[in-house]
């Protein structure tokens, strides 16, 4: 059968094979002939692109249809002389978008290698320049893409940042914190443990002072030492209080809990020879949990012993007052030295957490706490403070009653 196929090809007219190839072919195809390279040959492909019909077609010039006539005409001049194939890519700039066109041209031979004419296939490059305005556009999507996950990434970066900070500061906080609560548990052991010789010693100066045979001089010497050993007695006795006390709310005195502050620091405030005035009604009460009301007080004193370095004044008021919503009864209690105040650009930030002006000795925990505490309490805490002549800092703490 191959065999046969062979032979009935090369039995048939070549001329009239190629002729039907090309009125086959779906590439627009035209033979050219003539020095003005008339078209003399259209297939239907060229006369669909082209949008006429063979007749208006045949005899006219090629230049007449060409989108690019210098250049067809000057590369189909070179075909016709060198009798070498070529190619030629043009534009139409008629639409908003370049419609690109490719010409492949060849000459057309008989057998005695006469010049007939020459072949040119014609072809609409239009999805080639769909595909680039595609690619290019993918590209501008995707350098768009990748400056918005550039941005993406930085602020990522930028909270991964601030989220190790704050890790690391509430590792510091914990660390802080379970050193507190050893030392609060060392000083607990220590208080217990000088608690019981102090008992026996304030005995022996109970039995000396008892004696008749005690002289005068003797006495006093004994009854100042058991007064320094009372008080120190009381201090254990309150660094256990510390340890010790309940963690639930309690009614009791406001001027016992600023009694207690004062005592707890007289030591401090001998040291630094502060006067510190206490204002408050004697039957004041206040519901809340008495040791944490205390450590908040106290941390505001001892900062205001601080500030005053020696001498000064530091007054403690407690006095009730009406919530202006609601009528509620409250405690509200102040505390106000006449130390040389805080910067006003520092003060909006004293309460934020491990924020100090006290650089390696302070590790910004002290007032962030005290601000919990109270808001624990339902409560509020503010300040004020001046720098000037009437310079001074007062910190205010309202409490439900």
């Amino acid at each position: 059968m191959a065999t046969e196929q062979i032979v009935n090809v090369a039995e048939m007219d070549f001329s009239a094979l190629c002729r039907a190839v090309a009125d086959a072919s779906p590439m627009p195809m035209a033979g050219l002939g003539g020095s003005l390279h008339t078209l003399r040959y259209v297939n239907l492909a060229f006369c669909l692109l082209t949008g006429k019909s063979k007749d208006e077609l045949l005899g006219t010039a090629f230049s007449s249809i060409a989108h690019c006539p210098d250049e067809c005409m000057l590369l189909l001049d070179r075909v016709a002389k060198t009798g070498l194939a070529d190619s030629h890519t043009g534009q139409e700039h008629n639409g908003i978008h370049p419609l690109y066109w490719s010409y492949a041209m060849w000459p057309l031979r008989g057998a005695n290698q006469n010049h007939h004419g020459i072949m040119v296939q014609v072809t609409e490059a239009a999805q080639f320049h769909q595909d680039a305005v595609a690619m290019n556009e993918a590209l501008l999507l995707g350098s768009v893409r990748q400056h918005e996950l550039t941005e993406a990434a930085d602020l990522l970066n930028v909270q991964l940042q601030a989220a190790i900070i704050v890790a690391k500061n509430a590792e510091a906080a914990l660390i802080g914190s379970e050193k507190l609560a050893f030392a609060g548990r060392m000083a607990a052991v220590l208080a217990h443990e000088i608690n019981n010789p102090l008992d026996a010693a304030m005995n022996l100066l109970f039995l000396a002072q008892t004696t008749g045979e005690t002289p005068s001089a003797i006495r006093q010497y004994l009854e100042t030492a058991d007064g320094e050993l009372k008080r120190v007695a009381h201090i254990t006795r309150q660094t256990l209080g510390f340890y010790r006390e309940s963690s639930e709310a309690t009614t009791f005195l406001v001027v016992t809990l600023l009694n207690s502050v004062i005592d707890l620091l007289q030591a401090k405030r001998v040291s630094t020879q502060v006067i510190v005035e206490k204002q408050c009604d004697d039957l004041l009460q206040i519901t809340a949990v008495f040791g944490e009301l205390r450590q908040v007080i106290s941390n505001l004193m001892l900062n205001s012993l601080d500030a005053l370095g020696e001498g000064g004044r530091v007054t403690l008021r407690a006095s009730t007052s009406r919530d202006p919503l609601n009528g509620s009864a409250r405690i509200r209690i102040t505390l106000a030295d006449s130390g040389q105040g805080i910067d006003a650009a520092v003060l909006p930030r004293i309460f934020e957490p491990f924020f100090t002006t006290k650089g390696s000795i302070g590790n910004g925990l002290g007032l962030w706490v005290c601000k919990q505490i109270i808001e624990k309490h339902s409560g509020t805490i503010k300040v004020r403070s001046r720098t000037d002549d009437r310079h001074g800092t007062t910190f205010s703490l309202v409490l439900p009653e």
